[in-house]
C-alpha cells in the first residue's frame, strides 16, 4: 500500500471519529457523556506523540475575537425557543444530561472540548476542504432530534463556516490559540444559554 493511500485512510478515520462516538453512544445508548468521552479518547489516540503548545495571542486579537464568538451564547438563548421542536429539558433528559451530569458538562464542554476538538481538526482542515463539511456534519447527528429542519440546515452552514474561519485564524497566526479561544467562548456561551433556558 502506498504512503498516500495510508494517509488517506488515516484521514478518513480521523474525520469519522466523532461520527463513530456519536453514532454509538449518542444515537445508540443515548448518553451525552459517553459520546463526548469516546470522541475525546479517539482525539487523544490520533494525537499521541504530537506536542500541543497553546500560546496566548496578543490582547488586541483576543478582544477582537471575543466579541463575535461571545455573541453565540446570547443568540442561542434568544433562538432556542424558536428553533427547537422538543422541550430542551426533555431532550437533555433523553441523553442522560440532567442534574449534576449537566452541571459537570458545562466546564467540560466549554473548556476541555474546544481544546481537543481544535487540536483534532486543525490538521484535517489543512489536508482537505471536505473537513469543514465533515466537522459540521457530525453535529447534525446530535442536533437533528432537537432542531427543526430549516434551522438544522442553517446550523450546518454556520458550523462549516466557523470551521473555515478557524482554519484562517490558525494559518494567519501560526497557532491554534485563536481558534481554541474562539471555540471556547462560543461553546461556553451556548451551553450556559441552554442551562439558563431550562
Amino acid at each position: 500500500m502506498s504512503e498516500t493511500k495510508k494517509m488517506g485512510g488515516a484521514l478518513w478515520l480521523k474525520m469519522l471519529a466523532p461520527y463513530l462516538a456519536v453514532g454509538i453512544f449518542w444515537c445508540g445508548f443515548h448518553s451525552g457523556w459517553l459520546a463526548i468521552l469516546a470522541y475525546h479518547v479517539q482525539v487523544l489516540f490520533w494525537a499521541r506523540g504530537k506536542p500541543f503548545v497553546l500560546s496566548l495571542p496578543p490582547r488586541k486579537r483576543m478582544l477582537g475575537l471575543a466579541i463575535p464568538a461571545a455573541l453565540g451564547g446570547p443568540l442561542a438563548y434568544v433562538l432556542l425557543p424558536v428553533i427547537t421542536r422538543i422541550d430542551l429539558s426533555v431532550w437533555l433528559a433523553q441523553y442522560q444530561l440532567t442534574g449534576w451530569a449537566f452541571v459537570a458538562m458545562i466546564p467540560y464542554f466549554g473548556l476541555v472540548h474546544p481544546c481537543l476538538e481544535q487540536r483534532h481538526w486543525a490538521d484535517l482542515r489543512d489536508a482537505t476542504p471536505l473537513a469543514h463539511l465533515m466537522f459540521a456534519g457530525y453535529h447534525m447527528l446530535v442536533l437533528y432530534s432537537l432542531v427543526s429542519w430549516p434551522w438544522l440546515v442553517l446550523c450546518f452552514i454556520v458550523l462549516a463556516s466557523a470551521s473555515w474561519v478557524w482554519q484562517q485564524l490558525n494559518a494567519r497566526s501560526g497557532s491554534t490559540a485563536l481558534s481554541v479561544i474562539s471555540h471556547m467562548l462560543a461553546d461556553i456561551g451556548i451551553i450556559v444559554a441552554a442551562w439558563l433556558s431550562l
